[in-house]
Order: structure tokens, then sequence, then C-alpha cells
């Protein structure tokens, strides 16, 4: 992807589209937390969620992925109650029940439409 003119150059491009959610899942880190957490978004790279505990920036978490199960992430930045993972391997979206509900809510809403 070409970066935008208008894009201040620290911020980089998203590599992949991040598919709203807005679910509960558990994330832990070692035996130092074990945390739920509320999903924002997802994509096959990372996701964003609302987290009520403060987590360590560059720390190693695992993230319970319906579907998927645990999948391993790396915590890149908190602000506030957000905060935002990067997965250490990509994950399938196909695999994700969350986004599988809304593809198929998606496609009865289309289907429904036409």
């Amino acid at each position: 992807m070409k970066p935008d003119r208008g894009t201040p150059a620290q911020f980089k491009q998203r590599k992949a589209a991040r598919t709203p959610v807005s679910t509960a899942a558990n994330l832990r880190h070692r035996s130092s937390y074990n945390v739920t957490v509320c999903l924002c978004d997802v994509s096959t790279g990372g996701f964003m969620a609302e987290c009520p505990e403060p987590v360590m920036i560059g720390s190693y978490v695992s993230l319970d992925v319906a579907g998927i199960g645990p999948v391993h992430a790396q915590v890149r930045w908190q602000l506030g109650a957000r905060m935002g993972g990067k997965f250490l391997d990509p994950i399938s979206l196909n695999r994700c029940e969350w986004t599988a509900v809304r593809t198929a809510e998606a496609e009865e809403s289309a289907e429904a439409e036409a």
C-alpha cells in the first residue's frame, strides 16, 4: 500500500482490513493475569479491545479466539481502556466464529433485500 500523503509518517497503513465485532474474550499473560476483554475489532493480523486492567505494552499474551482457540499475540499499545495486539501468526477469519457470524448475517441481509 502506498502511504496517504495526508497521513503523518509515524502512522503506518494497516496491512489487513479490520472487522468490527462486539464480544467478550479471555486475555492471558502466563501466570501474571487473566482478564476478560471486550473485542472491538479483529483482523488476520491483530485486534483491538476494551480492557478494564492495565496491560504491559510489549508483553506476550494469549487471546481466546472463538473457533480457533488460544492465539499468541503481543500487546502493541494501550490508551485508557482500549488496547491493541498483534497476532504472532496471522489467523484465518474464515475459522473465527466472531467474523463467520457477521458474514452469515450480511449474506442473509443481502438475500432479504434481493
